[in-house]
């Protein structure tokens, strides 16, 4: 480069540095750059200049400007100096590399000139480290830094790590997968400290040749591919790990295992994991305790496949990892957990309540007995194993006393006979005198108050009728009132195959029924009848010869689906091949009632039979169908068939 330049411009991206007192000049025999003031030659310059343009013996300022004003090929940049001064190996921090071009290009005390309008440069003008820019590292979920060494193929890896170590103490760090890549050195380390630390090292170790160790640090992760050669050596790594007397797999900080130390096999990556859980699933189906702490484990979306793939799985360590939420949990909350540890992840540092703690993570687990090595009290829960848990079977009624079915048919049959009626004033025989009604209303379901309008006023909810005046006013008190509101009520027509009717206590003093049915809203005039289920709770006690109610609790509801298809309608007729056959009941001759039952006895005579015998509704209504509705024959008929194991299984099955 001809020394001639010092009165040119230098135009680039960055900026422009002119001519000047602070101008800078290189020296191509002494390979440096130096100052020069020449105000006054260029003052000489510029007042020759005004006095006479058309001077011809005026020599111009020599400018290595491009034709496209900076912007095309040919233009001279700090990158392009920074490449002619440093010609060979001088990057590992050389007197040059180190010496006035860097100090004065980004040291100055207030910064590199800048033209209006260029940008900022990358870092700053002065990051705090000797003007050195850097790059600005990120405490990441999975916090795995890279640091790389140029020109470091010179130097024994033990110095390097050695004198790294002496420049960040009293931190200790353990450098992973160090390796050489062409002329530099490059390991990684996982944690945010000592990386910062490790950056802020860069240039302070001096080399064997007297030079400056360049440190680059970034965020980054080391690569690998997970292939067969990779699940192989999982494979053995994991063997190492098994106990097989306690069924136990330690991978806790499995990409720190020695025998891994050349390749990256980090769990929190998610086809690292993946491959580690058809590795158990294929070698070790019985596995029952995993230890997967300390893996930087962040979201646990891809571990959904544990359940199916480690059924037996009752122990699990998640202790030391990042995971931020408890719903992060929920990938794996089939699995059927006695033990768990999460200590040390940040999901727990949003509870200050240890209570809610245990509640939000038992609402995943709710068999876990002890947490971050914890024993927790037992949950409240039904102590039978699942494989032996067997619901009762569904019936249509209960009858704690079957002794008790007539009399209930009876009151039920009389009871609603009247109510259905036009006129409801007969009802004051069925109350006592201070007998005690409420009604409630599902205000839930969309539009329910405009449905249910007629219903809504003595709507006796406590839950949303929280002054006690409202709810004394609301409850009907006495025969006279209970059977006044019962008149005002929209008319009515049951559907007595719909019922379902459950004595619960039945006693010579008292009895609890409820019973559960689908009505319609009749309408005289004409016009749609609105369907309605109900709940009715009845407390009856002895009168006199009969019996009466004394307390009533109404519940009504909009039907749902299942009830609009089956209410109103008859029963499908078995088929002949599955009948009871009627000469079972012993004579062959069928004698009929003297007379006929109405449906609403029919219907209790099957509900009663169906309670006797365990037999589903279907069959029992077979049965008294066949033996003309006589319940005393149905009941023999039944025992005989049975003693001779005539009866098929499907007679037994419960819808």
């Amino acid at each position: 480069m001809p020394r001639n330049i010092r009165n040119g411009n230098f135009r680039g991206r960055g900026g422009r540095i002119q001519g000047g007192q602070d101008r800078q000049f290189y020296d191509a025999g002494t390979h440096r750059y130096t100052e020069h003031d020449d105000r006054s030659e260029r003052g000489d310059y510029n007042d020759r200049h005004r006095n006479d343009r058309n001077m011809t013996d005026v020599k111009r300022r020599v400018s290595f400007k491009p034709f496209n004003g900076g912007r095309g090929k040919g233009r001279i940049t700090e990158t392009h100096i920074r490449a002619h001064i440093n010609e060979d190996d001088e990057a590992m921090g050389g007197d040059t590399f180190d010496g006035d071009l860097r100090l004065r290009m980004n040291n100055r005390r207030d910064g590199p000139r800048k033209r209006s309008g260029s940008p900022i440069p990358r870092g700053g003008y002065n990051n705090g480290n000797n003007g050195n820019n850097r790059r600005r590292l990120v405490n990441s979920s999975t916090t795995w830094y890279e640091v790389k060494i140029p020109y470091a193929y010179k130097y024994d890896k033990e110095f390097v790590l050695r004198s790294i170590q002496q420049a960040i103490k009293p931190l200790v760090f353990i450098p992973l997968y160090y390796k050489i890549v062409e002329s530099a050195a490059i390991f990684f380390v996982e944690d945010f400290k000592i990386a910062e630390a490790i950056q802020k090292a860069d240039r302070t170790i001096e080399t064997p040749d007297r030079r400056r160790m360049i440190l680059l640090v970034r965020n980054n992760q080391p690569m690998s591919q997970v292939d067969n050669q990779l699940k192989e050596r999982m494979r053995q790594a994991m063997q190492k790990r098994y106990n097989p007397v306690t069924k136990a797999l330690n991978l806790e900080k499995f990409h720190a295992d020695p025998d891994l130390s050349d390749i990256f096999c980090a769990l929190f990556r998610p086809q690292i994991i993946l491959a580690a859980i058809d590795i158990i699933a294929e070698h070790i189906p019985e596995l029952e305790a995993l230890n997967l702490n300390d893996n930087k484990l962040y979201m646990l979306d891809h571990l959904k496949s544990m359940a199916t793939k480690m059924p037996n799985l009752k122990i699990l360590y998640l202790a030391r990892n990042r995971i931020p939420y408890v719903n992060t949990l929920d990938s794996l909350k089939a699995l059927k957990l006695q033990e768990l540890n999460l200590e040390e992840n940040p999901l727990k540092q949003r509870y200050e309540d240890q209570t809610l703690y245990v509640s939000e993570v038992r609402k995943r687990f709710p068999k876990v007995i002890k947490l971050d090595n914890i024993d927790l009290p037992p949950p409240i829960s039904f102590d039978i194993p699942d494989d032996d848990l067997q619901l009762p079977v569904a019936k249509a009624s209960f009858l704690s006393d079957a002794s008790a079915a007539e009399l209930v048919r009876q009151f039920l049959e009389q009871y609603f006979i009247i109510y259905d009626s036009d006129n409801r004033q007969p009802l004051l025989e069925a109350y006592h005198e201070h007998a005690v009604m409420s009604l409630t209303v599902n205000t839930y379901q969309q539009n329910n108050h405009q449905k249910m309008g007629a219903y809504m006023s003595a709507n006796r909810n406590i839950k949303h009728k929280t002054d006690l005046d409202t709810r004394c006013r609301l409850l009907k008190q006495g025969r006279l009132q209970v059977v006044s509101y019962l008149s005002e009520l929209p008319l009515t027509k049951h559907d007595l195959q719909s019922f379902a009717v459950d004595l619960t206590l039945f006693t010579p003093h008292m009895l609890l029924l409820s019973v559960t049915g689908v009505f319609k809203e009749r309408k005289p005039t004409g016009g749609t009848e609105p369907l309605r289920s109900f709940h009715r709770s009845l407390v009856i006690v002895p009168l006199g010869s009969g019996f009466c109610i004394r307390n009533d609790i109404i519940h009504i509801n909009n039907t749902v689906r299942s009830q609009d298809e089956k209410c109103f309608k008859q029963p499908a007729e078995l088929a002949s091949t599955a009948s009871v056959p009627a000469t079972a009941a012993g004579a062959g001759v069928v004698h009929a009632p003297p007379t006929a039952p109405d449906d609403n006895t029919k219907l209790q005579m099957v509900q009663a039979l169906a309670a006797q015998s365990n037999m589903n509704l279907d069959w029992s209504r077979r049965c008294l169908e066949e033996t003309n509705w006589d319940y005393r024959r149905a009941e023999h008929a039944f025992s005989e068939l049975q003693k001779q194991n005539r009866i098929p299984p499907e007679a037994f099955i419960k819808n």
